[in-house]
Formats: C-alpha cells, sequence, structure tokens
C-alpha cells in the first residue's frame, strides 16, 4: 500500500506496517560506533594479520583485511583499545578475543575484503589496566 502524502490518511495502521519494514531492513543487534582501533588476528600454525576496525559493537566489529577469512571460521584476536591516558603510562588496554567470522564481502579491486566478527569471548590482557575489585570488596567485608 502507497502512502499519498497530500491526503490525509486516517490509515495509521498502514502506515506503521510501512514504517515497520523500513525500519526492519536493519540487521544488526547492536548499535555501531566507528573507533579505528588495532586488531591483531592469529591463527595456528599461521601469519599475523593487522589490521584496524571501521565499527565496534558490543557484539562484534568489522574490519578490512587481506582475502583468507572464511565465514563461520573461528579466530583469536587481540584488540587495542587506547586508553588516553593522560600520563603516557599505559597507552592501550590489550583485549584478546575468540571470534567466529559472520561475513566476508571482497571490496572491488582494492584487493581487500570486508571482514565481519562476532565476537563469543574475550578477556583484558592488561590486568594492572583493569583494576580488580573484587579485593577492595573483599577488604570492606
Amino acid at each position: 500500500m502507497e502512502l499519498d502524502p497530500t491526503k490525509r490518511t486516517s490509515d495509521l495502521p498502514a502506515f506503521r506496517r510501512l514504517s515497520q519494514r523500513a525500519v526492519s531492513t536493519e540487521r544488526r543487534k547492536r548499535n555501531r560506533v566507528q573507533v579505528h582501533w588495532a586488531l591483531t588476528f592469529s591463527r595456528p600454525g599461521g601469519a599475523e594479520i593487522t589490521t584496524i576496525t571501521q565499527d565496534l559493537s558490543s557484539n562484534g566489529f568489522y574490519c578490512l583485511a587481506q582475502p583468507g577469512f572464511v565465514p563461520g571460521e573461528v579466530r583469536q584476536c587481540m584488540l587495542a583499545i587506547p586508553t588516553y591516558d593522560p600520563n603516557g603510562v599505559r597507552p592501550t588496554l590489550r583485549v584478546f578475543c575468540r571470534v567466529r567470522v559472520i561475513r566476508v564481502e571482497m571490496l572491488g579491486e582494492s584487493g581487500l575484503c570486508g571482514v565481519g566478527c562476532e565476537i563469543e569471548d574475550y578477556r583484558f590482557m592488561d590486568s594492572a589496566a583493569v583494576p580488580d575489585h573484587r579485593e577492595r570488596l573483599a577488604a570492606n567485608g
């Protein structure tokens, strides 16, 4: 059903269906933030692949990389998050992630592919940069 903008419509349910259809084309479940953070993939017996994120959400990220990624495969990676530490003591916080490759798309003649990954598990590698609140809670009873 097409709505005529010159007429006042009393068919509000039809308008809602059209609006929902336009919104439902978005595949992502979480909001994404455009951040360009260093990312290094590793694979047993394989060379490291270093790249930069294009965007990131709480579920995963998208990056550009050399071909060699296969949808469905599980990879290990290290994400370097800038801390903006004014003292320069710890410039990045490293996060070790286990990710599943969700999408791989060739990007024209650049030789690169876009890689969408879902984060399955992660842990912070720089324990000094992440305070352990359990000790403070135990001390306070």
